[in-house]
């Protein structure tokens, strides 16, 4: 009867799994590689491709501590800057925001994009906005040289925006040191890399293998409200598990009233 039950464990969990990764669509962690390649490369390739040129351009690397405290934020599912932005180490912090519904329609590289295609409206000799346009300058900020990032979906929407009353998503990004300096062009216009001195000049970026390097830190923002919440991926594997033993056990027993005398043995 043990192998019985081991079997029908077995299976019951292996289809529940089978049917969570065809149903559910858990959005990235922190800690998803590919999610933070994708943040890196996208910030890099808006850096490098800026117009004007930049005479000097960091180089954007990703930071743990600046995801950690994105998805801190984020997990208020609140459509407003954080007032209170603070790393253990660096001494200012920025931030950009993206929120939509339903989750689904998450892309991480559009996200990005938005931020990036309000270029359109930033006059870059005037330094004026015509519109938002707060977030491009921030991912082309010059001394930024730091970004972390996180998504998380909310199921019961994301207060103070449109969408609010349904299932949404939102997407933070922090970076430091901060950028965004009332009357400052986000960069230095010029022939690229011009001004890197001893730092690599990398795809029009300023690379300084010291400066761009891991930081190490076992910092937690007090009170992360994403290591709380349960999202609806989670919520459905609390749910199917335990009604999952409750269908194995009984079936067994069941089993074992119907047909006392069959055995299973394990040698």
């Amino acid at each position: 009867m043990a192998a019985v039950l081991y079997l029908s464990l077995h299976f019951v969990l292996l289809l529940s799994s089978f049917t969570l990764s065809k149903t559910g669509n858990p959005l990235p962690d922190i800690t998803d590689q590919e999610f933070i390649d994708v943040c890196v490369k996208e910030h890099n390739q808006a850096r490098s491709n800026v117009s004007p040129s930049a005479s000097y351009m960091r180089y954007m690397t990703w930071d743990n501590d600046l995801a950690v405290l994105a998805r801190k934020w984020a997990g208020n599912c609140l459509f407003k800057h954080n007032p209170h932005r603070a790393h253990p180490v660096l001494s200012s912090v920025g931030e950009n925001i993206w929120a939509g519904a339903p989750p689904s329609n998450f892309q991480l590289k559009s996200a990005i994009q938005s931020w990036v295609d309000e270029v359109k409206d930033y006059d870059y000799n005037k330094i004026y906005c015509s519109k938002v346009c707060g977030h491009y300058t921030q991912v082309v900020w010059a001394r930024t040289y730091k970004v972390g990032c996180a998504v998380i979906e909310c199921p019961s929407g994301v207060r103070e925006t449109t969408f609010s009353h349904r299932a949404g998503v939102i997407f933070v990004c922090n970076y430091a040191t901060a950028g965004n300096y009332v009357d400052q062009k986000p960069y230095e216009n010029g022939q690229s890399c011009s001004k890197c001195g001893e730092e690599k000049c990398v795809n029009n970026l300023c690379y300084d293998s010291t400066r761009d390097g891991s930081i190490r830190s076992n910092w937690t923002p007090d009170l992360d409200p994403a290591l709380y919440v349960c999202g609806v991926f989670c919520k459905t594997v609390l749910i199917i598990r335990p009604v999952s033993l409750l269908l194995i056990f009984g079936s067994v027993y069941f089993i074992q009233r119907r047909c006392p005398n069959i055995f299973a043995y394990i040698n």
